[in-house]
């Protein structure tokens, strides 16, 4: 009966893997753990501040300025940010909720025919025009705000809430762009050609191909339009001086200047009225959001 032999294989010894290759030292880990602690303290207590300043009650002889803990629990603060001689919170939210959305939806649109433009088309002068819009979104939206103004001005949209939505959308459409732009090109041509082939116009290209297969860039691109415009504070200031027109922005910088001694109490009531809504519209657009950032970083690579 023949036997097989089989050859001999060196075996070498196998390195152990389940231990770290960098180990640290009880002292470094505290060290480590106490920087994030106070990074995560110096993080959250302006937070902490602002609910317990909103909701709470203010012991006597303590500074509305400082965090302190409150005697007790009560909505007295939003009573008074919605007093229209107050803080007159629903006039301004309703302003701003026009203007953003407005502006939001004015810039969007716009981007969406230009960014497809300089996606699919070559013509003359092109990449000229897409550097000089990334040079305007270099430049300080503060140093564009006098031109800007003369502009409102001579075309009769000065304290007027359109003039407002156009200006804050004018400040979006640089980023929207490129970010648009980027995404209309990782989607395949060919695709665009097979809908021409069977008589799509362009215009049905895109709202039917393109921009369904790039609607986690036109997501991501709205919340980020729409936290920009909604953080915007100088512009509205500037273009705006009707009280009965002011945004959110205006009315808590209001709850600053019309009391011999500030209400902390109400005016942090004014800031979590005005970051709810940022928070709402993140909450329900992040999948867009998170899709993509993904697909951008995927297109990256």
């Amino acid at each position: 009966m023949a036997t097989t032999t089989t050859p001999y294989r060196e075996t070498r010894p196998q390195k152990d893997t389940s231990q770290p290759l960098f180990s640290w030292s009880r002292l470094e880990l505290v060290g480590v753990y106490a920087f994030i602690l106070i990074i995560v303290l110096f993080d959250l207590l302006p937070f902490a501040w602002l609910i317990t300043s909103s909701f709470g009650v203010k012991p006597e002889n303590t500074s509305g300025l400082f965090f302190y803990i409150p005697t007790e629990w009560t909505l007295e603060n939003f009573n008074k940010a919605f007093d229209p001689t107050k803080g007159n919170v629903i006039k301004a939210m309703s302003n701003s909720l026009i203007t953003v959305g407005g502006a939001v939806l004015f810039a969007v649109l716009v981007c969406t025919l230009a960014a497809y433009t300089l996606s699919r088309m070559n013509f003359r002068g092109r990449s000229v025009l897409m550097y000089g819009v990334l040079l305007l979104q270099v430049i300080p939206a503060t140093a564009t705000i006098l031109p800007l103004y003369l502009v409102m001005r001579d075309l009769k949209l000065l304290n007027t809430l359109q003039g407002v939505a156009i200006g804050l959308a004018t400040f979006q459409i640089p980023f929207i762009l490129w970010m648009l732009k980027g995404f209309f090109d990782s989607v395949p041509l060919e695709l665009e050609e097979s809908a021409w082939l069977d008589g799509a116009s362009r215009l049905q290209a895109l709202f039917y191909i393109v921009l369904p297969m790039a609607l986690p860039g036109l997501g991501a691109a709205t919340v980020l339009a729409f936290n920009g415009a909604w953080g915007h504070f100088f512009l509205p200031l500037i273009m705006l001086s009707d009280p009965e027109k002011m945004l959110l922005p205006q009315a808590l910088f209001r709850s600053l200047l019309n009391y011999t001694v500030i209400d902390y109490g109400m005016m942090n009531a004014i800031s979590m009225i005005y970051a709810l809504p940022s928070l709402m519209f993140f909450f329900f657009a992040r999948k867009y959001l998170i899709r993509g950032a993904m697909a951008g970083a995927l297109q990256g690579q």
